[in-house]
């Protein structure tokens, strides 16, 4: 097993309460773009630029019914958009002040009625876009995704397909339970499509630990064609345990343990699509409390949470 060492680059003290990290993306001339909202107005969101030159809010909306049009953030390395309740794009370009309202055509013809959109956080190479959403149950989990196909010379999108993650060929999965796979995180990437899987429990995890995690590749229709990193049980150790997994605009995946007393004791680590082995991060001398959030081949964004989100860091890959 590797290290990855990072140096730092610039970071900042935000001047702004907000509250987490909900999704980001990286460009490659090491800017990110970071989706946040108020702290103390969870349904106002907010997108963040942070750059060598510091942190700037490039755009603030106000949300009514927040759970049921979470927006989503994606990048195709030059450009930014957001993809609203499933309806439209907000397509950012150039100094991202001026940015176009792309209408999704006809999104019911693919989507399901009470499809809601989750903002979780989503890598694509391509025209395909993965998207997570919620269907039934609202407790802000995702356990379908769609493909939207979006024309960047055309400025068109249109919904492809809308499915799950078949689990069978899961080794820990509840064979007494309808309920699909939950998914962190997905990513489109050499024309072929991975996700990310922490478990199927619909109990509290942060409390009661995970049943198992997966990385997998699938097919569009959710088949899975390959695993890749399997969890055991783990349930049968009788302690909690588990694993989340975001991808970057990297090939590495992001793995963040849930609990400081596993094996792994809290510590991050990234998984590569390529060599298809666990790496160790080592941050930059006085960032241990800071956690990698994304990456390009050659930079990297971290944060510090501490009730509320307190710093944005770029760090350069050694």
């Amino acid at each position: 097993m590797g290290k990855l060492k990072l140096s730092l680059l610039n970071k900042w003290e935000l001047d702004k309460d907000y509250s987490i990290v909900l999704s980001s993306a990286m460009l490659h001339d090491s800017r990110a773009l970071v989706l946040t909202s108020e702290k103390k107005a969870f349904n106002r969101y907010c997108l963040l630029e942070v750059s060598p030159l510091g942190v700037k809010e490039i755009a603030a909306w106000d949300c009514d019914l927040a759970w049921k049009e979470e927006p989503l953030l994606f990048t195709d390395g030059q450009n930014v958009g957001l993809i609203k309740a499933g309806k439209e794009m907000v397509y950012y370009t150039g100094d991202f002040s001026h940015p176009e309202i792309i209408a999704i055509k006809d999104p019911q013809s693919i989507l399901p009625k009470k499809a809601q959109e989750r903002y979780f956080q989503i890598v694509s190479d391509s025209d395909q876009i993965p998207v997570c959403f919620e269907d039934q149950v609202y407790t802000n989990q995702a356990r379908n995704f769609a493909l939207l196909e979006f024309d960047r010379e055309k400025k068109q999108a249109k919904w492809t397909t809308y499915s799950y993650i078949d689990k069978k060929d899961l080794n820990h999965h509840d064979m007494s339970s309808d309920d699909c796979p939950k998914i962190d995180s997905m990513k489109c990437w050499r024309k072929e499509l991975y996700a990310f899987t922490s478990g199927e429990s619909q109990t509290f995890v942060n409390k009661w630990g995970m049943d198992y995690y997966v990385l997998v590749k699938i097919s569009s229709d959710g088949r899975i064609i390959e695993k890749l990193l399997e969890s055991d049980n783990l349930k049968a150790s009788g302690k909690k345990a588990g694993v989340n997994g975001i991808f970057t605009d990297s090939p590495y995946l992001i793995l963040s343990p849930l609990f400081k007393n596993d094996d792994w004791k809290g510590k991050q680590k990234l998984f590569s699509l390529v060599t298809r082995e666990l790496c160790d991060i080592a941050l930059p001398r006085g960032m241990s409390k800071h956690k990698l959030q994304n990456m390009t081949d050659n930079f990297c964004l971290t944060f510090l949470y501490d009730r509320g989100l307190k710093e944005l860091a770029l760090c350069q890959i050694d």
